[in-house]
């Protein structure tokens, strides 16, 4: 493509043209624009409007300050807006531009759409079909004189037409009803070609305040509408392609009517309109901010849908602006499906500190006009959806700070107001970057603010000091950095000094610091950490009862039960899974599936793993059903349209379900279904996104598809189930998830060793031995010993049948060292399993001669 050359429309609009192309008058000469401007307020015989005149008057002036020529109808009745719009059409043969723009009723017939004049009269559908002006008449006569025309409609206001009206059009017989709010789409005619322009320099934009059939808003009385506010905000924008600057404006109102309203435009226009010279200044802070706003508006134009859906839901859910959930997102990158972890977790993390910042604002206690300036400067930006922008502005304001900081030691007049006011400014700095989830920065803001008011403010010490624990956690949960978390479990400390035991914040506290001994326990296989996990959650819930705070008493219950079965999983017997399954259940009467759907299909869905994990323990099949019914319950609420990877974890789950109920059935058919599950499941487990998640799911469907494999002649399934398992350990590694890792390199075992049994020589037991063996360097007797056991003694069938196929006797010794390992721990637990083994010790020692 060649560059972009531009050319001045009246100060105003300019046509752009290719480098490439030849110039024209078109091009060269300064344009001609003339813009009609109506409002239609005072209606005798429909629901009036409060804002159109207004609108309209806006508009008048934003349009004359462009540079165009503008006349102006308000409130007009049918012969005066028709005497109008023929004058505009006569005038506007010798423009080059041409702009309509209406505020009122409208409505549409017949499939045609019309604008709605003061007058009209709804007696009979003669008269009220009679004084209606078609738009597409206006749009024809335009566009056999004028280049390019642009129709802006804020038309269709709810409620405009009483149930069951009939309208006549005027040339009619046929009355038609009025089925609904909203305009047709409109495709608009082909505008008029002139000799002195390049052919591709005309065409029409039409543009609707809400979407085909849908109804717009008239707003708030005494401002304007939601699609007049959003042209006056960005109409004179410049260094825009118009049909930018209409994508701005459409996700303006978007915003602003909370996903109520989405403007529609049909452009034929061949060229880029763009504004020369806008009517706002294009340098300063509140021009970065205006820009900051415009950028975010086009990532949002380009945000996949069940994205927008996502932040919808949760904005709902927590109460919070779309502006800032989805500045939230353009920082994480999901616009550009940047390769982020935990990104649907992390938003709705980042929605509940959003709705806490709302809550928890601190009085204005700056006094120092420089922090006052940048503060209001960053509070404007936040509320712009800026967030990126607003930090900005927090760590000028910090840096200000540091220089009061410094000015304060030297002196002790006014000390407290000034401590309060730095310790303010950090603390705001803290609020913005964990917005942005830079926590690192974050924890530091809220340290330093910590250490202005510990002297002066136990309250906002206390609040301070817990900020920056949480600070760390997330960084320790977000970021990987075990270290973060280990020295947010020591400041979580500091601040449970800071308040009184048994008090509500005692007991969030408590729970917080659960959640961060549960992560760091589970990343570096602690038992002991998880204990400490569980002592913090039944402090937590000792305050957190159904009856004085029941969402948080679930949420605690439901945290409690996540540690539980961890622990569960590490031991023998059933204890910690029992308890696990009694704590989700709990957290599922206290989460209302009404007022917080998702809540409760998480809940459900780990419901259903820690049933599960109870059935591998006790051999109970019935439990598999039970965890199956579990997930699809979960899936019932964890939409794929509205939370995707809470979606694709449920399938996952269910998958797992299925795969043990299949285990203990004849035949595929339950195998398969959970081969579907786990495929369903990693359409939206995209490596480059989630790789943890792609790798859990990609072992999943290796293990589903070896049991099928072991059902079917021949190795081709087997080997499938191999090389998925092969690929999951690409994400799955030791240095990121050593037992994860482990349990992979056995499933590569299990399968290897099959394909051995059907195939001669022995180079697939020896792959098998390889992996066993790589297992056996994580699955240790003191860590998990019934995973130790267990595959000692696969290795150990393995192993003989690799000796009865090769004849080495080295073979068969290392056979009866892993059997008799594997009998060291299953004396203790498995009297049958002991039995097996000691046969098998006999028969080893039979062939060894011993």
């Amino acid at each position: 493509m060649g560059s972009m050359l531009k050319y001045k429309f009246v100060a105003a609009l300019l046509l752009a043209t290719t480098a490439l192309s030849p110039l024209s008058a078109f091009a060269q000469d300064k344009l001609h624009g003339v813009a009609l401007v109506i409002g239609e307020s005072d209606y005798g015989g429909l629901v009036k409007l409060d804002n159109p005149k207004r609108d309209a008057r806006a508009m008048d002036d934003l349009l004359d300050e462009l540079g165009f020529q503008v006349d102006r109808v308000l409130d007009g009745d049918a012969r005066k807006l028709r005497a109008e719009i023929a004058d505009f059409i006569e005038s506007a043969k010798d423009a080059d531009v041409a702009l309509v723009y209406y505020s009122g009723h409208g409505v549409e017939i017949g499939g045609e759409n019309y604008l709605v004049p003061t007058d009209t009269n709804l007696a009979t559908p003669e008269t009220a079909g009679e004084s209606l002006v078609s738009v597409d008449d206006l749009l024809a006569e335009l566009a056999k004189t004028v280049p390019v025309t642009v129709v802006l409609l804020d038309a269709c206001r709810t409620n405009s037409f009483p149930p069951g009206q009939l309208i006549e059009v005027p040339g009619t017989d046929t009355p038609v009803p009025v089925e609904g709010p909203g305009l047709e789409a409109v495709k608009g005619p082909v505008p008029i070609a002139r000799p002195d322009l390049p052919a591709d320099s005309l065409g029409v934009v039409i543009g609707f305040a809400a979407s085909p059939g849908q109804s717009a808003l008239d707003g708030p009385p005494g401002e304007n509408s939601p699609y007049a506010a959003a042209l006056l905000k960005h109409f004179a924008a410049g260094g825009y392609s118009f049909g930018d600057l209409m994508t701005m404006v459409s996700e303006e109102v978007y915003l602003k009517t909370h996903a109520q309203q989405l403007p529609w435009v049909n452009s034929s226009l061949r060229r880029v309109l763009t504004f020369g010279a806008p009517v706002e200044d294009q340098a300063g802070d509140d021009a970065e901010i205006r820009n900051g706003r415009r950028q975010l508006l086009l990532t949002i134009a380009g945000a996949p849908d069940t994205t927008k859906r996502f932040v919808e839901t949760v904005a709902k859910s927590e109460g919070v602006p779309l502006d800032a959930l989805y500045g939230m997102l353009k920082v994480l990158g999901v616009d550009t499906s940047g390769g982020e972890q935990d990104i649907e977790q992390q938003l709705r993390e980042g929605a509940k500190k959003l709705k806490d910042f709302l809550a928890t604002q601190p009085g204005n206690v700056k006094t120092d006009p420089e922090l006052v300036r940048l503060a209001g400067l960053a509070d404007k930006a936040q509320q712009e959806g800026a967030i990126d922008l607003a930090l900005k502005f927090r760590e000028a304001a910090s840096k200000r700070a540091d220089t009061l900081d410094a000015a304060v030691d030297e002196t002790e007049a006014n000390l407290e107001a000034d401590r309060l006011q730095i310790g303010a400014t950090y603390a705001d700095h803290a609020r913005t970057a964990v917005l942005n989830f830079e926590f690192g920065a974050a924890a530091t803001m809220w340290a330093k603010a910590y250490e202005q008011v510990a002297r002066w403010d136990d309250a906002l010490a206390f609040e301070y000091k817990w900020k920056e624990a949480s600070a760390l956690a997330d960084q320790g949960q977000y970021g990987g950095d075990n270290e973060a978390l280990t020295k947010a479990i020591a400041v979580f400390a500091d601040a449970e000094k800071l308040t009184e035991a048994g008090s509500d914040n005692w007991a969030a506290i408590r729970n917080d610091l659960g959640t961060a001994l549960e992560i760091l326990g589970e990343r570096q296989g602690d038992d002991a950490t998880l204990r400490q996990a569980v002592t913090a959650f039944e402090d937590a819930l000792s305050v957190r009862t159904l009856e004085h705070a029941p969402l948080d008493w679930a949420g605690s219950e439901s945290n409690l039960g996540v540690v539980l079965m961890n622990l569960g999983i590490r031991e023998q017997g059933t204890e910690s899974l029992e308890a696990a399954r009694d704590a989700f259940a709990a957290a599922l009467d206290g989460f209302p599936r009404e007022q917080v759907p998702l809540d409760w299909g998480r809940a459900q869905s780990n419901l259903g793993n820690v049933l599960q994990q109870l059935g591998d323990r006790t051999g109970d099949v019935g439990l598999y059903t039970d965890a199956a019914a579990a997930h699809s319950a979960a899936l019932e609420e964890l939409k794929r349209e509205i939370v995707p990877l809470d979606w694709a974890t449920a399938e996952n789950n269910l998958g797992n379900a299925y795969a043990r109920l299949g285990e203990g059935e004849e035949g595929t058919d339950t195998l398969e279904k959970a081969v579907a599950a786990f495929r369903l499941a990693l359409e939206e487990r995209d490596r480059s996104k989630v790789p943890v998640d792609w790798g859990l799911s990609m072992d999943s469907l290796g293990s589903a598809l070896a049991s099928i494999g072991q059902r079917e002649d021949g190795t081709a399934t087997l080997e499938e189930a191999v090389s998925t398992f092969e690929q999951a350990l690409e994400e799955r590694t030791r240095e990121r998830s050593p037992l994860d890792w482990a349990y992979t390199q056995r499933n590569v075992g299990i399968a290897a060793k099959k394909i051995g049994e059907r195939t001669e020589g022995v180079e697939w037991f020896d792959r098998s031995i390889v992996a066993y063996r790589n297992a056996l360097e994580e699955l240790t007797r003191d860590r998990v010993p019934l995973d130790y056991a267990q595959t000692e003694g696969t290795l150990g069938i393995v192993l003989l049948a690799r000796a009865k196929r090769s004849g080495e006797r080295d073979d068969l010794v290392q056979a009866r060292e892993a059997y008799a390992a594997a009998l060291d721990i299953y004396r203790q637990v498995s009297q049958d399993m002991a039995d097996y083994l000691n046969g098998k010790l006999d028969e080893i020692d039979g062939l060894l001669g011993n």
